[in-house]
């Protein structure tokens, strides 16, 4: 495994500005430390711990979290967030956001350190981010991950063993690519000594703003709105 020492005081920082954001929308959203743990399934100690940026954070519990305190995953990521209402036909193509080399916010996600991308935009309909695989033997990685939605992986650097609860592992060298549900558990570890990157292209599922029962353990996004005449025109064509 290739360790973090020469991050340690960027993701140190990184953790500190994530848990801090965490707090003020927990707080602003009139729930205690321990009603928020119970919403997303981890102990007290846990909650406590990230909140107080001594625990790392993967993006599926960032996840739950959004989902949880009905949040945009950009105001955790310690940006100045655009404020802008979800996307509508009439917004479209007005945003941009622009990152340079070293200017992702760095996420300390455990087996991963992750580089996330376009943070400055709230109500994206994906997230990308870069992601170096630390981890070179799956006995290390711990319970796969899995949260909602499809992702799409491209092999920036080095070779990927990527593994999943259903299909065999699959080696994946640079220029290689796959794209997977990610409600399927899932897990990559690198292959060799060298440094392992990924460009991964998170896309959350759509469902409705206002649902009877909330899973808060997996990405939201809501719909963009649609004038009736285009819903006439999906229906005929669709």
């Amino acid at each position: 495994m290739r360790d973090k020492t020469g991050q340690k005081s960027a993701l140190a920082s990184s953790r500190l500005k994530v848990g801090t954001a965490i707090r003020e929308k927990r707080v602003a959203a009139g729930l205690s430390l321990a009603q928020l743990a119970d919403r997303i399934g981890v102990a007290l100690s846990t909650m406590s711990k990230i909140e107080n940026g001594k625990l790392s954070t993967s993006f599926e519990r960032l996840d739950s979290i959004c989902r949880a305190l009905d949040a945009d995953l950009a105001e955790f990521l310690g940006g100045e967030g655009i404020a802008v209402a979800p996307p509508s036909p009439l917004s479209f193509g007005m945003r941009r956001s622009v990152t340079h080399p070293d200017e992702g916010t760095l996420i300390d996600a455990g087996g991963y350190l992750e580089w996330f991308l376009a943070s400055d935009l709230l109500n994206k309909r994906f997230q990308p981010l870069i992601a170096e695989i630390l981890l070179d033997d799956i006995a290390d990685y711990g319970p796969f991950t899995s949260h909602s939605g499809e992702e799409f992986n491209y092999v920036l650097e080095g070779e990927v063993e990527f593994h999943t609860e259903i299909y065999a592992p699959v080696r994946l060298t640079a220029g290689s690519s796959i794209y997977f549900d990610a409600e399927m558990k899932h897990a990559h570890i690198k292959v060799g000594d060298g440094r392992c990157r990924i460009l991964g292209i998170l896309c959350p599922r759509v469902e409705p703003a206002a649902s009877a029962s909330r899973d808060f353990n997996s990405l939201r996004v809501v719909e963009a709105e649609i004038a009736e005449g285009d819903r006439s025109l999906i229906r005929k064509t669709g």
